[in-house]
């Protein structure tokens, strides 16, 4: 019986060490190089040998997500999404499920799930004196802070977005005394 049961365990440890290994040799690709690895300067075959201190930028350049950047549109769009969604948030004398139901379209899958157990009546504001102020990381045009001034004191929200194009959605607000 011991055996039965540490079959399953031993092929699933043994699945994990071998996906972290790397693909299979059938999986591996050709030897025979592309004619962007035989292309050389000179207009030789020279094989392009890369590895992780070749100075070459191997983690961006072979990217293939979605074309985000930052722009005077994103900063409107972010500000007005991070408002709509602080002053929907700040309303504690609103039925919880009128609440939640206003409330969700602009928040995160994640975050919706943890807000729907939130009780309206304990926001403990319910007036917004000034904000969003909008801060992120230079190289990041996906995610970004909103800062604001309430009745309470300051409250930060997380907001991001997929791609260009497609909405900003709310990953968390919390007071900044919480944080």
């Amino acid at each position: 019986m011991r055996k039965l049961v540490l079959a399953p365990a031993l092929m699933a440890t043994t699945l994990l060490l071998a996906a972290c290994a790397g693909e299979p040799a059938s999986n591996t690709a050709s030897t025979t190089p592309s004619a962007s690895e035989t292309a050389s300067a000179d207009g030789g075959n020279e094989k392009a040998e890369h590895s992780a201190d070749d100075g070459h930028d191997h983690a961006t350049e072979h990217y293939h997500g979605p074309n985000v950047t930052w722009d005077a549109n994103s900063e409107v769009k972010v500000k007005e999404a991070a408002a709509k969604a602080m002053k929907l948030f700040a309303r504690p004398d609103v039925p919880e499920t009128q609440w939640f139901s206003e409330l969700e379209p602009l928040l995160a899958a994640a975050y919706a799930e943890d807000a729907r157990y939130i009780d309206p009546a304990r926001v403990p504001f319910s007036t917004i004196t000034d904000g969003p102020s909008i801060s992120r990381e230079a190289e990041n045009p996906m995610t970004v802070t909103a800062s604001f001034y309430t009745n309470d004191g300051p409250w930060d929200m997380m907001l991001h977005r997929v791609g260009q194009d497609d909405p900003w959605l709310v990953t968390s607000i919390s007071s900044k005394a919480s944080q």
